[in-house]
Parts: C-alpha cells; structure tokens; sequence
C-alpha cells in the first residue's frame, strides 16, 4: 500500500509543493473564481463539519471556516510544504475552527459518517484508484451529507494545457498518458465521473458544465508568467525533468510564443473549462 500515489506524494511533498507555495497568490487568483463555484453549492449552516479534499496551500479551508464560525474544517493534502503554509495562515487569521493533516483519502484511515460536508478544488483527480477513494469519502460523510467539487475538463477546452503539451512535443518525443490516469485532467470525461460518483453510491448527482476565462500569474510578465508555467504542473515538470538547459530554453522561447495571444501585460488570460460537481449521500 506504500506505494499507491507514490508519485504524486514525492512530488507534491518535494520541489512541486516547495513551488506552488512560493506560487500561492498567483494560483489561489487562477483557481479560486472556479472553486468559489464549488463552495456555492454547498448548503451551509453555522455548526457543519467540513472536509475540504488536496487543500493545499489551504485559501478554500480557511475561506470556508469562516461560513462556519462554529463548526469545524479538516484540510487533508499529501503535500507537508503546502500543509505547513496553511496551518501558519490559519494562525495569522486566528482561525481556531481549523485542522491540516497530511493524510490520502484514497488508503489512509477516515471516521465513518462524520463530515457534513466533502468539498475539493482540484483535489481529487490524481488518485491511482478514484473508484476506492470516493467510497471512502462517501464512509466519511453523515447521512445525506453534501459533496461538491469542481475538477478540469477536456484539456482541448483549456489551452493553458494543451498549447504547452503541443509546444513540448515540438522538441521531445513523449507518449500520450492512458486515459483516466491520476493528473489535473483525469475527470475530463463526464460518463467516467458519472460512473465513479454512481459506484460509491452517491446520490442527487449534478455535473455542470462551467466555462469561463481565468488568469494565470497575475502581474506577471510573459517570460516570467511561461518561466513559473513550467514549474506548476506535475506533467510537464515530469516530461522537462531530464531537459537540458538549452532545452529548456527553446522550449520556453517556444511557449512564449505560443502563449503571446493571451498575455495581457499583466498575467495570462486564457479560456477555461471545469465540471462543477455535487451530490449527497
């Protein structure tokens, strides 16, 4: 059992999490209109017990401990350095309603029907087994306990992704992934989330299809918004790992230009496409 995720844990518990703290307010401005979605769907009263699923850097945990002044938010990630980062901002909000542990929903341990509330903003696409996960997410809600997250679609709908995968293939030769392996784009297919929400005995399923534009690296300028581009995403810092400089640098010079159409002078503003998902137990 060690060694399911194992890759995902090295590398949000290494340089991957080390990066996206030091990225933290650029991504939380990225991602945070998209889950804002998410947490609208949710039913909220003062006393709920909340589980908010990859909470990272922990902005959605702490943004949602305070719809619950009285209640209680559990923050589980794989990443320690990101964890590390949102028990020090729950302190500097002196926010006591909340709690981060290092813990895999997937295999690791969870109370039975004891949340209220499930909720994730992009956390759950990277597991190995999401059909096991989800049932014990469903274990560790309440009777009729709510659950609502919101994950990618189709990286042909979210060019951020699919321009830069296209401008590397340009210069390395690297193998499409299986369909459905763990990554940001694991829940692109609605029939496949369908059946794992189904399977775990999810009810009142509802998978909304969101559009909308979003900014990468606000304030940033193009090289340096395609500089941080190449170290955020797992996929890409696994294919560019064993690049050479010089590499690198053509790919990046490449991704400029590619990228140039949605610079803004002041970030990246690219179209984007995610499912908006709820149900109850």
């Amino acid at each position: 059992m060690e060694e399911i995720n194992k890759k995902q844990k090295d590398f949000w518990s290494g340089a991957g999490g080390d990066v996206w703290v030091d990225k933290q307010k650029e991504m939380d401005i990225m991602l945070n209109p998209l889950g804002n979605k998410a947490i609208n769907k949710i039913n909220f009263s003062d006393h709920l017990t909340i589980l908010d699923i990859g909470c990272g850097c922990g902005e959605t945990t702490l943004d949602i401990a305070k719809k619950v002044p009285n209640g209680k938010i559990v923050g589980l990630d794989i990443s320690e350095p990101m964890l590390q980062k949102a028990r020090l901002s729950a302190d500097e909000r002196s926010l006591s309603n909340t709690e981060f542990e290092v813990k895999d929903v997937q295999i690791d341990s969870m109370p039975s029907e004891y949340f209220d509330v499930a909720f994730s903003r992009f956390g759950v696409m990277f597991f190995e087994d999401p059909y096991q996960a989800f049932k014990n997410i469903h274990s560790t809600l309440k009777q009729s306990g709510q659950l609502s997250f919101v994950c990618w679609q189709n990286p042909s709908l979210n060019p951020w992704q699919s321009l830069s995968i296209a401008v590397i293939k340009e210069f390395l030769e690297l193998p499409s992934p299986p369909p459905k392996s763990p990554g940001p784009f694991a829940f692109e297919d609605k029939d496949y989330l369908l059946d794992i929400l189904e399977s775990s005995n999810f009810e009142n399923i509802e998978i909304s299809d969101n559009q909308e534009d979003i900014t990468m690296f606000s304030g940033k300028e193009l090289r340096q918004a395609c500089e941080d581009y190449l170290t955020i995403n797992p996929v890409v810092t696994e294919m560019l790992k064993n690049s050479t400089d010089l590499l690198k640098d053509q790919i990046l010079n490449a991704l400029m230009e590619s990228f140039s159409e949605f610079d803004n002078g002041n970030g990246l503003v690219f179209p984007s496409a995610t499912w908006i998902v709820s149900a109850n137990k």
